[in-house]
C-alpha cells in the first residue's frame, strides 16, 4: 500500500460510518505492496551482484541487470516475469540512454551511450547507487560527443522500481557541438505489454511493431505515420499509427507507460520534476509508443525545430544533471481489473513529485532541498483598456529560467527552469530552485505576449525570496476593435475537422476528456472506495469538498519541512482528473481537409457574423490542386469601420501558435499589392501540423497599419502559410519528370523510365535532392560551422519555351537575418532541355560590400537515391563495385572505427560485405578526374550520373581532392570543400569585401538499357555523355547574366620550358606540365584559392598549351611540372577580355636549384604514391582495393608502420635502400603499450668522400601532405636542441585518415653548413614531433640534397 493512501486512511480513521458502510468487505484490488511505509514484512535490503560483464541490483521486489561497463539495462525481473524488456532485441537495444549530436555544421550522429568504466557509489542495505562513465579526450574528436557522461542508477530498499539520472559535462578547451536530443529508452516485451496509458483519456490497446512493416503497413506522408492494412490484430485495420499522436506537454508528462494483462503488471516512467527538461512547461515531447517503447525525454527539438537545439561553442563550459526519473512497476492480483494499475501509477507519481528534490542521489551536482531556494510573489496585470485597476493573473504560468529576452525561456535548452501556476489570486510559489542567476518569466492565459522581470534574481542555498507584486503590462496601443480566438498559445479553440475516414486513430474519434462528466469529488470518492471500502463509505457520509479532502489528507505534509503548498498539490491533482481540450487535432492528415472544406476559394471570416469555433480552420495550410501540386492560401478577415482615424496608426496583433517553413504576409484592402504591408519572412521549424500538435513555438507579431490604408468598410488579411506560389514545380520533357518544392528549390522527385521516383522515397522530401553549405562567423577557426540545406523564399520562371525551361529559387539576405543565415543572396537555378535525359543545376552566390564577413567551408549538391534500386556505384573505370546498404553502417550491423566515416561491417544485410570497411573518403577523386560518377540500378537497368563539365568553379586547382558518390546511396557535386586541405581552403570574406560566384552548371544525366545483362554498359555511355558535355562547355543556354557565354570569354596559348643548368644546358620542354590561370597571388597560392575561378590544362610533349573559355578578369599564369620541384608564376598579370586570343610565347621556368644533386629520394610529382604502401590489416579491407593501383585507399595503413618497424624507426641508406620498398609512404606516430603515441625519427644515411666545409649545402624537402605535424631536421646529432630546422606546426589536411596520397604541397629549402657534415657517413634525422594522435603525420613527395654551387663534387 502506498504511503499516500496510508495517510488518506489515517486521516479519516475516526469516522464512525453509516448505514451505507455496514456489511461491505474490504477489497484489496491492487497488489501495491512495494512502498516503504506499510510494506508487508519486507526484510531484504538492497543487494549488488557484480559479475564480469553484468551488474545486478536486487531488493527482493525487482531485479535490474546492467551491462558492465556499458551501463545498458539488459534485464528487469519483476512479479514472476523473468524480463520485462524485449528479450528478442540485442542487449544494447533494451534499456539505454541515448543522444543525437553533431559537430558544428556537421551531420547528426545517433549514439547509444556506453560507459567505459564502472564504479559503485553507494552500497548499503538501504540503497545502491552505481555509476557508468565515459570520459572524453581529443583522440575521440569526431567520433564521440565531447562530453564526460556519468550515468547513474539507484535502487532503494522496499521500492518497486529504480531511478536513473546522468551528468553531462563539457570543458572549456573542448570543441563545440550541437546536442539535438537526449533521452532514456526502454523497449518492452511485445508479447506482454500491449496496453498503453499516457493520460486518463489517452490509453488504448496498441498495434504491434510488426504492423508497421512493409506488407502490414503503408507509409504515409512521413516515416512516423503508417496506415495499418493487415495488422496482426485485425480490429486495428484501417487505423493510422504515429508516435507523435501520443506526445504531451512537459507540464502533463509526469507518468506514462504500459500494462501487461497476463500477469497483471504495469511498467511506468515517472518524471517528478521538469527542471531539467528543455523549453518550459508547454514544450511537447514524446511519451510511449508502439514498440512497446517508453521514453524519458530530456532534450528534443520536437514541435520546435532547430531553435531548441543547444549549440555549444568551443570555449564554453557546461554541466547539467538530467533526472533522476523513476521507473515504477506495479501488479494486481489475478481476477482484478489490470487497468487499476494506471490509477496506482498516478498516485505513485504524486508521491514522487511530493518527494522532489530527492535526498538520496549521491552526486554533489544534484543539490538537496536545503541547498535550494524559493521565490514567492503575486503577479498582476495592468491593461488600462480592460480595467483601471490591476487584474489578478489567475492561472498565470510563472517560472525562473536563465537570463534572456522576454519569451526566451521557450527556446532555452542548456540549463534549468522552474515553473508553477499562480492561484486564483495571482499568488505563486516556486520552490526548490537550484542556486544561480535567473530571470522571472510569465505568461497569462487570456493575454498576449510574455512577461520578464527586469532584475536578475540570484538564488542561493536556503533563500526564500519575497518578490511582492509584479506587474505585467501586455502589449497594447489602444482599445480592441475586434479579436479572433483566445490568447492561450494554442489553436485548440478553432475549428478542427473530422479526419478522412481512411486515416483515423480510433482513440481520437469523438475524443473528449472522459472525466469531464465526473466531478473531482466523485472521482476521489470512487477511488478511495475502490481501494478501501470503509474509508470510501466514510468520505461518502462526510460529503466534504475536494479542498477539504485534500487539506486533510495532506495536513501533515503542510507542516513538514518540505512545506508542500496546497495550491501546488491541487495543480498536481488536476493533472490527473482534468483535461480542457479534446484530442481531435491528433488525427492524421487533417491538413488535407482544408481543400475539401474550401473547394472554391479560401477562408473568409466576417467580424460580428462568423464564429471562430466553427469558421476559422485550425491551421492555415496550402491548398492541394493536383497529385503533387499545392498553392499558398490567402485568408480574409472582413470588418466594417464607421469612423477611421486617417492620421492614426492601427495595430494588428498576430499571435501564432506554430509555424513550419512558413511566410506570413499581411495586406490591407489590396490583395494584389506586390509588396505586403508586413511579412514575417521565412519562419518556423515546429512541424506541429505534421506531428498532430496544436501549438509549437509561440510568436507574436505587432503590425502597424496606417489609418490612411484603412477604408471605412472592409479590410483584408492576407496570409501565405507555407509558400507564395505552387508548393511543387514540375519540369517535364517527356523523357524525365523532375519535381521541385517551391519556393524551397528542393528536388523531391525524379521520374524516369517507369520508376516513379529515383530519389529515396522513405526520406523526408528535404533530404532527397538539395544544395547545401556550411558557414561560420568571421574569426571562427577550423572547417566546421552551421550546416544549411538552403531553401529559397521566392520562386520565378526565368525561361519557359518548347525547347527549354529554367526556374529560379532565391533567398535574399537582409540585416534582420544576421547570425541566423549566411549573409549571401542565393539563386538556385534548374534547367531542362527538349529531348535531354537529364537536367542541369547551377547557383549564383552574392555578398554585398556592406554586409558582414563570414567563412564558407563547403558548398555542394547532394542527391539521395533509392536504396532499394541503386546498389552499384562507379567512380572510374577501375573504381566501381556493388556497395553496402546504409543500414550496414548502423551500430547493430557496423562497428565504428577511428574516424566517424569509417565503419567495419560486421553483420551486413548482404553477407558478401562482411569484414569490409566502408568509408566515403575511399572514393574521393582529384578535380581533374572528377568529371562523371554515379550509380546503376539493375532492375530496371537505369543509371544516375553527376557530370561536371568544367572545374573552373571548383576550389584548389586540378589536383584538389573531393568526395564523389558513397553509401546512401549518395551522389555529390562538390564545389567548395576543405577535404584534404583543412582551413587553408576555407573561403574567408573580409569586412567590406564584395563577392559573387557562379557554381555550375552541372548535369544530372539519366540513362537506361532494355536488358539487365547490359546494365554495366551504362557507365560507358555516361562517359561518352561526359565528353559531349565537356565539348559543349561553356553552355550557351543558362539565362543568368553572371554566366558568360563562349563569345564573352577569352583564350591564352604559349609554350612552357624548364631551365635547370644542372640537368641540361638547353631549356627542356615542360612535357605534361599543369598550366593554369588563377586569381592573383603568391607563387603556388592557386592550391589555396577558393574565391574566384581557375582554368587549367596540360602541356603537350613539346610544352605547348592552350587555355580557352576563360572568364574575363585579371589572372596569374601558374604552373608546376612533374619531375621538377616548386611552382612557376608568370611575372606579368594577364588581363582577359571578351574574345581575346593572347599568345604568351615561350615561358621559362627555373626550378629552385643551388648546386648539383648529391642524392634524391622519390619523384617530384606532389604525391607519395611511389613510396612503399603496405598491405592492409586483413581485418580492415575494402575488396575493391586489393591488388589495386590505389592501394593507399585501404583503411588503417598508418597502423602498419609499427608492425613493420617494431623495434626502431625507418633508416634509409642512400645507394643501398630503394624508396619503392624501403621508404614508408607516411611518417606517422608509433603507438605505445599504454595507448599513447610517440613521434618518430627517420634517418637518411649517406656517404661523402669530400666535404666543402666553407660552403652551404641545400636540403630540399617537398611534402605531399601534413596533418597537425611538426617536421624537425637535424644533421649528425639526433639530440641537438634547437634542431637545424623546424616547420613549426603545419597542416590540417587529414590525408592519412582519409585514405589519400597527397594534400597541400609544401616545399622547404634548408641550408646545411658544410661544417655540419663529415667525410664518411652522415645522417640526416627527420623527426615528426607532434604525438597526440595516431593520424598526425606527413607524407613526403621528394627529398634532395644539393652540393654548394662552387663544389667540384
Amino acid at each position: 500500500m502506498t504511503s499516500t493512501l496510508r495517510r488518506i486512511i489515517d486521516c479519516f480513521s475516526d469516522c464512525s460510518g453509516c448505514k451505507t458502510c455496514k456489511g461491505n468487505a474490504r477489497q484489496d484490488m491492487l497488489n501495491m505492496n512495494q512502498d516503504t511505509n506499510c510494506a508487508p514484512m519486507l526484510t531484504q535490503g538492497v543487494r549488488l551482484h557484480i559479475q564480469d560483464r553484468y551488474v545486478v541490483m536486487d531488493n527482493g521486489i525487482v531485479q535490474v541487470s546492467l551491462s558492465k561497463p556499458g551501463g545498458i539495462v539488459t534485464g528487469i525481473r519483476y512479479n514472476g516475469i523473468d524480463n520485462l524488456l524485449e528479450v528478442r532485441n540485442k542487449e544494447t537495444n533494451r534499456g539505454y540512454w541515448d543522444l543525437h549530436w553533431n559537430e558544428i555544421g556537421g551531420k547528426g550522429i545517433f549514439d547509444v551511450i556506453q560507459g567505459t568504466s564502472f564504479r559503485v557509489i553507494v552500497e548499503n542495505e538501504e540503497q545502491v547507487e552505481i555509476s557508468f562513465t565515459r570520459t572524453w579526450n581529443h583522440s575521440l574528436e569526431g567520433k564521440y560527443i565531447p562530453l564526460n557522461i556519468d550515468k547513474r542508477f539507484i535502487m532503494l530498499r522496499g521500492s518497486s522500481g529504480f531511478y536513473s539520472y546522468a551528468i553531462y559535462e563539457h570543458f572549456r578547451e573542448w570543441p563545440g557541438f550541437e546536442l539535438g536530443e537526449t533521452r532514456i529508452t526502454f523497449k518492452l516485451r511485445k508479447d506482454k505489454f500491449q496496453y498503453m496509458a499516457v493520460a486518463d483519456n489517452r490509453q488504448r490497446y496498441m498495434p504491434f511493431p510488426d504492423d508497421r512493416s512493409n506488407g502490414r503497413g503503408i507509409p504515409l506522408a512521413y516515416p512516423e505515420a503508417v496506415l495499418l492494412v493487415d495488422p496482426l490484430d485485425q480490429r486495428l485495420t484501417g487505423e493510422v499509427d504515429d508516435k507523435y499522436q501520443y506526445s504531451c506537454e512537459n507540464k502533463d508528462l509526469r507518468v506514462h507507460g504500459w500494462i501487461c494483462f497476463d500477469p497483471p503488471v504495469g511498467f511506468w516512467q515517472i518524471t517528478p520534476s521538469d527542471e531539467f527538461r528543455s523549453g518550459g512547461p508547454l514544450k511537447q515531447n514524446l511519451s510511449s509508443h508502439v514498440g512497446p517503447t517508453t521514453l524519458a525525454m530530456f532534450l528534443s527539438s520536437h514541435y520546435a525545430g532547430k531553435y531548441m537545439v543547444p549549440q555549444f561553442e568551443a570555449g564554453e563550459p557546461w554541466k547539467k544533471v538530467f533526472g533522476p526519473i523513476f521507473m515504477y512497476f506495479n501488479s494486481a492480483a489475478y481476477g482484478n481489473d489490470p487497468l487499476l494499475l494506471w490509477e496506482d501509477a498516478k498516485i505513485k507519481m504524486m508521491v514522487e513529485v511530493q518527494s522532489w528534490p530527492y535526498s538520496f542521489p549521491a552526486s554533489e551536482d544534484f543539490p538537496k532541498s536545503e541547498q535550494r531556494g524559493n521565490a514567492n510573489g503575486r503577479i498582476l496585470i495592468q491593461d488600462r483598456y480592460i480595467s483601471n485597476d490591476c487584474v489578478i493573473a489567475s492561472g498565470a504560468y510563472v517560472g525562473l529560467a536563465p537570463p534572456g529576452d522576454a519569451g526566451s525561456w521557450q527556446m532555452e535548452s542548456k540549463n534549468y527552469q522552474f515553473w508553477t501556476q499562480a492561484n486564483e489570486n495571482g499568488f505563486f510559489s516556486i520552490r526548490n530552485i537550484r542556486p544561480g542567476d535567473y530571470n522571472l518569466y510569465a505568461w497569462v492565459p487570456g493575454f498576449i505576449g510574455d512577461y520578464r522581470h527586469e532584475a536578475v534574481i540570484t538564488i542561493i542555498s536556503g533563500c526564500n525570496i519575497e518578490m511582492g507584486d509584479v506587474i505585467y503590462e501586455p502589449p497594447r496601443d489602444g482599445p480592441t476593435l475586434w479579436e479572433i480566438g483566445i490568447p492561450d498559445r494554442s489553436a485548440a479553440e478553432f475549428y478542427v475537422p473530422d479526419p478522412d475516414p481512411k486515416y483515423i486513430n480510433r482513440l481520437f474519434v469523438n475524443h473528449t476528456d472522459r472525466l469531464n462528466s465526473i466531478s473531482p469529488i466523485s472521482f476521489l470518492k470512487n477511488f478511495l472506495h475502490m481501494i478501501t471500502p470503509d474509508l470510501g463509505r466514510k468520505v461518502s457520509c462526510l460529503e466534504p469538498s475536494l479542498m477539504e479532502i485534500l487539506s486533510r489528507v495532506y495536513l501533515f505534509d503542510m507542516h513538514s519541512p518540505k512545506n508542500l503548498q496546497l495550491c501546488e498539490l491541487l495543480n498536481m491533482f488536476s493533472v490527473i482528473i482534468f483535461c480542457s481540450s479534446t484530442g481531435r487535432f491528433r488525427q492524421y492528415g487533417l491538413w488535407e481537409r482544408y481543400t475539401e472544406l474550401y473547394p472554391e476559394g479560401d477562408l473568409v471570416y466576417k467580424i460580428g457574423v462568423s464564429d471562430y469555433r466553427k469558421d476559422w480552420f485550425f491551421a492555415q495550410v496550402v491548398r492541394k490542386i493536383g497529385d503533387n501540386a499545392y498553392q499558398g492560401t490567402t485568408w480574409k478577415i472582413k470588418f466594417e469601420l464607421d469612423n477611421v482615424d486617417r492620421n492614426g496608426i492601427y495595430k494588428l496583433r498576430v499571435a501564432l501558435a506554430s509555424a513550419t517553413l512558413a511566410e506570413l504576409q499581411v495586406r490591407v484592402n489590396d490583395p494584389n499589392s506586390n509588396r505586403p504591408l508586413f511579412t514575417t519572412g521565412l519562419i518556423g521549424r515546429d512541424n506541429a501540423i505534421a506531428r498532430h500538435g496544436i501549438h509549437g513555438i509561440y510568436k507574436l507579431y505587432n503590425v502597424d497599419i496606417p489609418g490612411a490604408d484603412v477604408s471605412g468598410k472592409i479590410g483584408f488579411f492576407s496570409g501565405f502559410l507555407l509558400r507564395s506560389k505552387l508548393l511543387n514545380v514540375v519540369m517535364d520533357n517527356g523523357i524525365i519528370q523532375v519535381t521541385i518544392s517551391s519556393p524551397d528549390g528542393i528536388v523531391t522527385g525524379i521520374q524516369y523510365n517507369g520508376i516513379d521516383n529515383l530519389l529515396e522515397v522513405e526520406d523526408e522530401e528535404v533530404h532527397r535532392g538539395y544544395w547545401d553549405l556550411v558557414w561560420s562567423k568571421t574569426g571562427s577557426t577550423g572547417t566546421t560551422g552551421t550546416f544549411d540545406v538552403f531553401k529559397g523564399t521566392s520562386f520565378k520562371v526565368v525561361v519557359e519555351t518548347e525547347d527549354q525551361v529554367e526556374v529560379s529559387f532565391t533567398r535574399t539576405w537582409d540585416i534582420s537575418l544576421e547570425g541566423d543565415v549566411v549573409p549571401l543572396n542565393l539563386d538556385k537555378r534548374f534547367i531542362m532541355l527538349r529531348n535531354s535525359p537529364g537536367f542541369y543545376s547551377y547557383a549564383v552566390f552574392e555578398h554585398l560590400e556592406e554586409w558582414p564577413p563570414f567563412n564558407l567551408p563547403q558548398v555542394r549538391i547532394v542527391f539521395k537515391l533509392r536504396k532499394d534500386k541503386f546498389h552499384y556505384m562507379a567512380v572510374a573505370d577501375n573504381r566501381q563495385r556493388f556497395m553496402p546498404l546504409p543500414e550496414d553502417r548502423l551500430l547493430d550491423r557496423g562497428q565504428p572505427l577511428a574516424t566517424p566515416e569509417a565503419v567495419l561491417l560486421v553483420n551486413p544485410v548482404e553477407p558478401e560485405f562482411k569484414g569490409e570497411v566502408d568509408d566515403k573518403y575511399q572514393y574521393s577523386s582529384e578535380n581533374k578526374d572528377l568529371k562523371v560518377h554515379g550509380w546503376i540500378s539493375l532492375n530496371p537497368p537505369v543509371g544516375f550520373w553527376q557530370i561536371t563539365p568544367s572545374s573552373e568553379f571548383r576550389s584548389g586547382g586540378p589536383i584538389k581532392q573531393n568526395l564523389t558518390s558513397h553509401v546512401g546511396p549518395y551522389c555529390l557535386a562538390m564545389f567548395l570543400s576543405a577535404h584534404y586541405a583543412g582551413e587553408d581552403l576555407v573561403l574567408k570574406l573580409n569586412p567590406g569585401e564584395p563577392w559573387k560566384k557562379v557554381f555550375g552548371p552541372v548535369f544530372l544525366y539519366l540513362n537506361s538499357v532494355s536488358s539487365e545483362d547490359n546494365a554495366f554498359s551504362l557507365w560507358e555511355d555516361a562517359k561518352n555523355q561526359m565528353l559531349r558535355e565537356t565539348q559543349n562547355w561553356p553552355y550557351s543556354f543558362p539565362a543568368s547574366e553572371d554566366f558568360p557565354k563562349p563569345d564573352q570569354r577569352g583564350k591564352v596559348c604559349g609554350r612552357l620550358e624548364v631551365q635547370d643548368r644542372y640537368v641540361s644546358y638547353e631549356p627542356i620542354p615542360a612535357n605534361g606540365a599543369y598550366i593554369g590561370l588563377a586569381p592573383q597571388g603568391d607563387v603556388g597560392s592557386w592550391q589555396r584559392e577558393c574565391k574566384g575561378y581557375q582554368f587549367w590544362t596540360r602541356a603537350d610533349e613539346d610544352g605547348n598549351f592552350t587555355i580557352d573559355n576563360i572568364r574575363t578578369g585579371e589572372y596569374n599564369i601558374c604552373a608546376w611540372v612533374p619531375g621538377f620541384i616548386g611552382d612557376y608564376k608568370y611575372d606579368v598579370v594577364v588581363n582577359i577580355t571578351e574574345g581575346c586570343d593572347i599568345s604568351l610565347g615561350d615561358l621559362i621556368y627555373e626550378p629552385l636549384r643551388n648546386g648539383p644533386t648529391l642524392w634524391e629520394i622519390g619523384i617530384p610529382d606532389r604525391t607519395a604514391a611511389e613510396f612503399y604502401i603496405p598491405d592492409p590489416d586483413p581485418k580492415y579491407i575494402n575488396k575493391l582495393y586489393v591488388n589495386h593501383p590505389d592501394r593507399y585507399r585501404q583503411y588503417g595503413l598508418w597502423e602498419r608502420y609499427a608492425d613493420l618497424y617494431p623495434d626502431g624507426d625507418l633508416v634509409f641508406t642512400v645507394g643501398i635502400s630503394d624508396y619503392k620498398n624501403d621508404w614508408f609512404f607516411a611518417q606517422v606516430n608509433r603507438k605505445k603499450e599504454d595507448g599513447t603515441y610517440q613521434g618518430t625519427t627517420w634517418q637518411i644515411k649517406f656517404l661523402l668522400r669530400d666535404v666543402d666545409h666553407t660552403g652551404t649545402y641545400t636540403l630540399r624537402l617537398a611534402l605531399a601532405t601534413a596533418h597537425l605535424a611538426e617536421l624537425q631536421v637535424r644533421v649528425n646529432d639526433p639530440k641537438s636542441d634547437p634542431p637545424l630546422f623546424t616547420t613549426g606546426e603545419i597542416g590540417h589536411d587529414n590525408t592519412i585518415a582519409r585514405h589519400g596520397i597527397h594534400g597541400l604541397y609544401r616545399l622547404y629549402n634548408i641550408d646545411v653548413a658544410g661544417v655540419e657534415l663529415v667525410e664518411g657517413e652522415n645522417i640526416i634525422f627527420l623527426t615528426q614531433a607532434m604525438n597526440t594522435d595516431p593520424l598526425q603525420g606527413i607524407m613526403y613527395d621528394y627529398i634532395r640534397l644539393e652540393c654548394p654551387p662552387t663544389t667540384s663534387s
